[in-house]
């Protein structure tokens, strides 16, 4: 189907959500951390805090739960901080400064603070998962009788059985005890649950298996923090740490169909750390932070960031042809149309990757020519915009650079910049009719691109808010950037001069070049 002609059969209603709320976090000497600065949307939605292991994932966690637990600065970061150290938070021009001073930490606010409701499922050592794992606890345990139980309710019951089975009652028989009743007379912290046999056996939290008793606990702290959201507005950051702990791949999906449901429904922003490749292909790159931990101990925030450079997952692939390094899913389209129009498909095996950032592109594809990850006979070519091509010669290949690696270029600048250049700088009659024809027709097209040109704050020279702004329009109302990259790909390669693309991913295959 042409661009053109499928303008008839798309017509999407609904209005967008407004400006986003965003929390800025600023970490300093804290932890093994000299500087870390990020910002974290509330809006509803699944984000990922990802990182090798010591990058600051844990600390960054414990660093926001202190916005409404406030005994984790002491707890997490004792002896860990120095004279000078600090946590800032900012939001909506406000501020709340934690500083360490003469062993001791007390806070500041500028224009009155803010309030940000939450709660934090931490880490082996501080999270409230663990906390009633001892000898103790689980000898208490062996104490509790049927007639001191109280079914579970249904939330914990049913999302249980659906996570770790697929299906609602796997965990039909399972009790708990009441808190009160728990610390009186069995001095649990917590409120522990028990699966009560059809023998009445009874099986403590404590003696299920390891994804069963802490997926029980996460569900449970979602069920309190969801009670309290229906008595009281606000904005609402749940923090899950090292989330996949004792999970088997298939749970996790279903873990995070459940979040997602959570957060749509309830409109809460839920963050959780992760080295889980299952988990990170669920989210959109726009919603992972990966942490790059430099050798002077600061802490670089990459977003958006894609899963493979987040994981490395490319080097547990199997053997590819060749492997196609993009740094995004509409040049993966584009670099697609091309391999299929050609029928450079045919009798090869193509992978091809989104990785985010050209640098970043360059960074993976050295580290998988230098290692030989691919193995013997297997090529590596990455495509970039082509608006990085200037910069590229500048800043590797005059330097001598990175000249061992297979690098091509789209014909067009990038997609921000083109459709910057098609609705704005140099308007396409036709496409701009089209366009707005297929996508906006609630509200028109002009509206939309006043909106942006009334609300962005900075230059956009790059077209990246105007690009922004154009999705989030149309994911308000349930379009999805499938289908907005889909039909702007077509038009792309049916307006843009393909053939240089098609001879080097060509050449690529069949005599691997290092030429630019």
């Amino acid at each position: 189907m042409k661009f053109f002609d499928s303008v008839q059969n798309y017509l999407f209603l609904g209005k967008g959500d407004g400006m986003e709320k965003v929390l800025e976090v600023s970490i300093n000497e804290v932890r093994g951390i000299k500087s870390l600065q990020i910002k974290l949307p509330l809006s509803k939605g699944l984000y990922a805090i990802t990182g090798k292991n010591g990058s600051g994932k844990s600390t960054l966690m414990a660093a926001i739960a202190n916005l409404y637990f406030r005994d984790v600065l002491n707890k997490f970061f004792y002896n860990s901080v120095k004279e000078n150290s600090y946590i800032r938070y900012q939001k909506d021009g406000s501020s709340i400064i934690w500083k360490y001073c003469n062993q001791k930490w007390s806070m500041e606010l500028e224009n009155g603070g803010f309030f940000i409701n939450g709660f934090y499922e931490g880490s082996v050592i501080y999270g409230n998962r663990f906390r009633d794992t001892n000898y103790s606890a689980l000898y208490n345990a062996t104490k509790v009788k049927i007639e001191d139980l109280v079914p579970a309710d249904s939330f914990i019951k049913d999302n249980l059985s659906f996570i770790l089975h697929g299906n609602k009652d796997q965990y039909h028989n399972l009790y708990r005890l009441e808190r009160d009743e728990a610390y009186k007379k069995f001095k649990f912290r917590g409120s522990p649950y028990f699966i009560v046999t059809t023998e009445g056996q009874i099986i403590s939290q404590f003696s299920l298996s390891t994804g069963e008793s802490l997926l029980v606990s996460i569900l449970h702290s979602l069920k309190y923090k969801i009670d309290q959201m229906t008595k009281k507005e606000g904005l609402y950051m749940i923090m899950l740490d090292e989330i996949e702990l004792a999970l088997h791949p298939s749970a996790l999906v279903r873990l995070i169909t459940t979040l997602q449901k959570f957060s749509s429904e309830y409109g809460i922003a839920i963050y959780f750390s992760t080295h889980s490749i299952e988990l990170l292909r669920a989210i959109p790159p726009d919603n992972i932070f990966y942490l790059q931990k430099h050798l002077d101990k600061s802490v670089e925030v990459i977003n958006p960031c894609y899963p493979a450079y987040a994981t490395r997952s490319i080097y547990t692939h199997d053997r590819y042809d060749m492997l196609i390094l993009t740094e995004d899913e509409l040049t993966k389209r584009i670099v697609d149309w091309v391999l299929k129009k050609y029928y450079l498909l045919t009798s090869r095996l193509i992978h091809i990757l989104p990785v985010g950032g050209w640098e970043n592109v360059l960074s993976l594809q050295q580290d998988i020519i230098a290692n030989n990850i691919l193995g013997i006979g297997s090529r590596c070519i990455s495509v970039l915009d082509g608006d990085v091509k200037k910069s590229f010669r500048e800043k590797y290949i005059n330097k001598g650079l990175h000249k061992n690696l297979n690098v091509a270029f789209l014909p067009i600048k990038s997609a921000e910049k083109f459709l910057k250049e098609k609705l704005i700088d140099n308007v396409d009659f036709k496409f701009f009719r089209a366009f707005g024809d297929t996508f906006y027709r609630s509200k028109s097209l002009e509206d939309v691109l006043e909106d942006y040109l009334r609300s962005r704050k900075n230059d956009d020279s790059t077209g990246k808010s105007l690009l922004r702004h154009l999705r989030e329009e149309l994911n308000s109302r349930g379009i999805s950037d499938n289908e907005f990259y889909s039909l702007l790909t077509e038009y792309i390669v049916e307006t843009q001069d393909m053939n240089y693309l098609h001879e080097r991913l060509k050449d690529a295959l069949e005599k691997d070049p290092t030429y630019v």
